[in-house]
């Protein structure tokens, strides 16, 4: 893959352009906004990593420009991730907050490949999200995490409390946008659930 990171860190660039590099990864490194967009103007990337306190440009500007162009991105946030941030008109496809380990970072951008390659579809009553654009029903943008835990939800697996709350708000949050009366519920002895408006 050609990956693009902005980080105003260099320790942090330079540790991760050698650990994707010795994954065969051709890796541009680069220190703040414009630089960001002076490279998506002259080179094609697969993903691009971004920190949420590059400077120069707010890295939601950023964030807008990649979804219209459809280049997925990979936000690395100081803060914690909440459903507000999962409800952004420019949304990432994923959020990974720092303190994190170097192996999650390598591997969220390989989950996130991985789907954009795939032809798969999640299909519940009519709601259906599509892997490879990272759409809800073709209107609202979703991340990797909201679609592991709609697919969870969907083969009966129990998503982790503490880690997918704000998924499970945000997903909540867009089926009501889309005026869906499907709802991702906790009920007792049974943990969460997808069920309709009327039970």
């Amino acid at each position: 893959m050609n990956i693009l990171i902005g980080d105003p860190d260099r320790d942090f660039l330079m540790s991760f352009k050698r650990l994707f590099e010795l994954s065969g990864h051709s890796i541009v490194p680069v220190f703040d906004g414009t630089q960001v967009i002076a490279r998506l103007a002259d080179s094609q990337f697969d993903i691009v990593i971004l920190s949420s306190n590059i400077p120069r440009i707010v890295y939601k500007d950023i964030v807008k420009v990649l979804n219209e162009d459809n280049i997925p991105v990979v936000v690395i946030s100081e803060r914690k991730i909440n459903s507000g941030m999962l409800m952004d008109h420019a949304l990432a496809n994923s959020y990974l907050s720092l303190p994190f380990l170097p192996y999650e970072l390598t591997e969220l951008v390989n989950e996130i490949n991985t789907k954009i390659k795939s032809d798969e579809k999640i299909q519940y009553s009519d709601i259906e999200m599509n892997l490879s654009d990272f759409m809800l029903c073709g209107k609202i943008r979703v991340t990797n995490e909201e679609i592991n835990v709609f697919k969870m939800l969907i083969e009966r697996e129990e998503p982790d409390h503490k880690r997918a709350g704000p998924y499970i708000n945000a997903l909540n949050n867009k089926f009501r946008k889309l005026n869906k009366n499907i709802r991702i519920k906790y009920l007792m002895n049974q943990g969460y659930r997808l069920v309709t408006d009327n039970e």
